[in-house]
């Protein structure tokens, strides 16, 4: 009798081998004998282990191969149901797997190896990795075997590498992974997984069936052992997807600190092999990680390119200038495919990452200015997208106004100053001012084509005030600043609803006026006036002038019409103005009649808005006139410098727009404009403006609000609002409907007399132009007041108190203060003249008011508190009120 007779794991052991040749695999009935065997016992699991180790090498050398693949399917089934126990016979497992992989010349034996060792995996906690340092080393060998088997070169080399990948597929998924020296191991499964990727001709194209954080079980190793039978073939893109799948399980971590590490560890590889060049590569893998990682960890990725665009140290040492350079192309081109992606990202620090990417954008400038290749332009282009990526998904409700902003910031530094500098951040102050416009651009097109429309904004939605410290960029020496600025506020000022084909803006609601959007339009305007008449204005210029107007009527629509109509005629006074005694240019000429022409498309334009024919028909003959003394100048047609008239000079415009008919038109074709058709006729002239800006109240609203006149330097800079000096209207309600309260200080240019026993109060002005100038009524004249008036209640008699009467005619003086808060409905020669006095009275009463404070004493301590201006019968009845112009 044998001696294994005598030990009952041998016996049960020998017994489930086939016993004829034509047999296959263990037998069932003594395999599961086995099974309850090791499983009552597991003390003898041990004893089970060393005996099939033994019997696998004995059978491997002496190429029993059907036993080998017998003891394989036992050890399997064996480790399956021992869970709780695996760690007593796990040493024995890997040690017959790592005997089985020295020789790889049966693809079968490896192939059988590779699915009892994901087997494995799947079961294996790593909890006696960092214990058993024998089991530890033989562990690691195992997985470097699998590792140079995932790039094994040679016949079959596909089907080789599709099952060392699946066995590395195993390792990544397996918790021993992060158990003991997870960054060992990860040097150990990283570089097989990215060389494939690498040598890989279809990585563009591969798509990953797996869903991110599926386990890999003990079903998926069937079916692996079905995928790489001898019968299938097993294609380069098999192998790819291979790969991926892999690079998904090894970043698809719960663990925020894993998903760092390994993506550290990818990019530093990456950076040895020196595999950033062509691009597409560098991009494709980095967008497999990204889809790969958990939402709430994507925002790493981010993090990780901009810290390796933006430290040097990072790359190679041994790297050459154009590999560096390279290397950063990729890099920006990874992150601008990320960040106009679908993918959110939740948790990015957008503004830190604007700020950092601002940051890169002028350094790279400056390293280029010498040699401006390729490369490098790329590099600006791609910077450019990644900016205007961050507006592609909003994650918070002040995104885009915050990143707009912050850019508005960086492009108004030093605007103010004279002369403007020649270098800023040490770039040419043209040079960094458009690579900020560009991003400015970028920005408002990507947040209007996606973000917008993600978090159903629309372009109302963002203030125009965000553009208020930049207006003086319309003013700058360079022709590529001016027209750059111009082109990025009109993109934001146009909404999604323009139509671009019949080149007029479709019908929508007007926008009611809000303060700040009040105070950037009112700049705005004082700056395009400054604009037409700038004297190094190109052609392009022109048209900036013009888009920049129509922008705002597009945006702002009834209420920016209303406003725009004064300052567009002040335009066409200075186009029809001439000194005497001087010749005037040819370019000079030329350009004044381009500036007529904006003027009339933009009353062409809003009179086909609002479908007026009897406008639109005066207009078509005022071009056709123009055009017929060659004094009608093609916007369309920019050039970089104006051409000579070929029409004498003199006068400029010989039709020129008559004021009082087309005001006339507007106002009686429609009812739209006849309740503010005085807004009309106001005189607009920004060189008499009160220099009350540079106060503290300078930006209080609908006061003051414009630069004084001198030189237009001061266009440039925009003081701080103050919430102290800040009126807040009524969304609602149009702003110029409501009254306006005027400070009682008056300005240096103003004087103000008034006796010192009266005060000056706020003063609102009516639709005719009269000022209702208020007194401080006191306590005994307010319960005068509340007197006659219970009196009249009883009597039932319509009784005029002779209070009411002089205090009616007291209130229609010209009160200096009201005078000096709409200075511009004024015309500028009659402002000069002008003296201005304070009218103020003191209101008398006749009758006792002794019995109404007894009767009401609940109310006696309020009417001491209580002070309000008084009104007559003449001035009870308030109509709108007129705007600053």
């Amino acid at each position: 009798m044998s001696w294994c007779g005598y030990i009952k794991h041998a016996s049960l052991i020998n017994n489930c081998y086939p016993s004829r040749p034509e047999e296959k695999g263990p037998k069932s009935s003594e395999l599961s004998y086995l099974i309850f065997y090791a499983t009552s016992k597991p003390a003898k699991l041990t004893k089970v282990g060393i005996y099939i180790e033994r019997r696998v090498a004995r059978d491997y050398k002496k190429k029993r191969l059907a036993d080998v693949h017998c003891s394989l399917e036992i050890i399997k089934a064996l480790l399956l149901a021992s869970k709780a126990h695996l760690n007593i016979f796990s040493k024995n497992i890997v040690s017959i797997i790592d005997s089985l992989l020295v020789d790889l010349s049966d693809l079968d034996i490896v192939r059988h190896c590779q699915n009892v060792f994901s087997c494995f995996c799947s079961v294996h906690d790593g909890s006696t990795l960092g214990v058993d340092h024998e089991f530890r080393t033989i562990y690691d060998r195992v997985v470097s075997r699998f590792a140079g088997i995932a790039t094994y070169q040679g016949a079959n080399a596909n089907r080789f590498r599709m099952i060392g990948l699946r066995a590395l597929e195993g390792v990544v998924a397996s918790k021993a992974l992060t158990a003991c020296d997870h960054k060992a191991q990860l040097n150990l499964v990283l570089p097989p997984i990215v060389n494939v990727l690498i040598d890989s001709k279809d990585l563009l194209q591969t798509t990953t069936p797996v869903v991110p954080n599926s386990p890999v079980s003990v079903r998926r190793s069937v079916s692996i052992h079905v995928a790489v039978h001898p019968d299938n073939v097993v294609s380069d893109s098999d192998v790819t997807a291979e790969a991926v799948r892999c690079l998904h399980a090894l970043f698809s971590s719960h663990n925020g600190g894993h998903v760092r590490l390994v993506l550290g560890l990818t990019i530093s590889f990456l950076d040895e092999q020196n595999r950033w060049w062509p691009s597409t590569f560098g991009v494709a893998i980095l967008n497999v990680i990204i889809n790969a990682i958990l939402p709430q960890y994507r925002y790493m990725v981010v993090n990780e390119i901009i810290v390796r665009i933006y430290n040097k140290d990072a790359s190679p040492s041994s790297s050459s200038a154009t590999q560096k350079l390279q290397r950063k192309v990729t890099l920006v081109a990874a992150l601008e495919s990320i960040l106009v992606s679908s993918l959110t990202l939740i948790g990015i620090p957008v503004l830190e990452v604007l700020s950092s990417l601002l940051t890169i954008v002028t350094k790279s400038l400056s390293t280029a200015q010498n040699t401006q290749g390729v490369l490098e332009t790329t590099l600006q282009e791609d910077l450019t997208k990644s900016i205007g990526g961050l507006a592609t998904h909003i994650y918070y409700t002040n995104q885009i106004p915050h990143i707009i902003s912050h850019i508005v910031g960086k492009l108004s530094a030093k605007i103010s100053e004279v002369p403007q500098p020649l270098t800023i951040d040490g770039l040419p102050t043209l040079q960094y001012r458009q690579a900020l416009l560009k991003c400015l651009l970028a920005v408002i097109k990507t947040s209007k084509d996606h973000g917008r429309h993600e978090a159903n904004f629309h372009g109302t939605d963002i203030s125009a005030d965000l553009f208020t410290p930049c207006l003086g960029l319309l003013l700058d020496s360079h022709v590529e600043v001016r027209t750059g600025f111009a082109e990025a506020l009109v993109t934001f000022l146009v909404t999604e609803e323009s139509d671009s084909d019949n080149d007029q803006p479709t019908q929508r609601a007007p926008l009611a006026p809000v303060s700040s959007d009040l105070y950037f339009r009112a700049l705005a305007h004082q700056t395009l006036h400054a604009y037409a008449r700038l004297a190094t204005a190109t052609p392009a210029d022109v048209a900036a002038f013009h888009d920049v107007f129509r922008g705002l009527f597009t945006h702002f629509q009834d209420d920016e019409f209303l406003r725009a109509v004064p300052v567009l005629f002040s335009i066409q006074e200075w186009c029809l103005s001439s000194h005497e005694g001087q010749d005037e240019g040819a370019d000079l000429i030329v350009r004044k009649r381009a500036v007529a022409t904006a003027i009339v498309q933009y009353f062409q334009n809003a009179a086909g808005h609002f479908d007026m024919p009897a406008p639109r028909e005066y207009l078509n003959n005022i071009k056709a006139s123009r055009e017929s003394e060659s004094q009608w100048i093609v916007l369309d047609d920019v050039e970089a410098h104006w051409e000579a008239p070929s029409e004498p000079t003199n006068p400029v415009l010989t039709h020129p727009l008559a004021r009082d008919h087309l005001v006339t038109l507007l106002t009686t074709v429609s009812d739209r404009f006849r309740a503010g058709a005085d807004r009309f006729s106001i005189i607009y002239s920004p060189e008499t403006q009160p220099s009350s800006l540079s106060t503290q109240h300078g930006r209080e609203y609908g006061s003051g609000i414009f630069i004084p006149g001198g030189s237009y330097e001061t266009l440039r800079h925009k003081s701080e609002p103050s919430s102290e000096s800040r009126i807040r209207v009524s969304r609602h309600l149009g702003d110029w409907t409501l009254p306006k309260f005027i400070p009682s200080s008056s300005s240096g240019d103003l004087t103000s007399t008034s006796d010192d026993s009266a005060e000056t109060e706020p003063t609102i002005k009516d639709s005719t132009g009269s000022f209702y100038g208020t007194k401080k009524i006191g306590v005994d004249t307010l319960k005068a007041a509340l007197a006659v008036a219970a009196a009249q209640a009883v009597t039932g008699t319509d009784t005029t108190s002779e209070t009411g009467s002089s205090s009616g005619s007291d209130t229609r003086g010209h009160s200096p203060v009201g005078q000096r808060f709409y200075p511009l409905s004024i015309h500028a020669q009659t402002l000069r003249k002008q003296q201005f006095s304070q009218h103020a009275a003191d209101s008398s009463v006749s009758t006792s008011v002794s019995t109404l404070a007894a009767s009401r004493p609940d109310i006696a301590g309020l009417l001491d508190a209580i002070q309000v201006g008084s009104s007559s019968a003449a001035s009870s009845r308030l109509s709108m009120v007129i705007p600053p112009y």
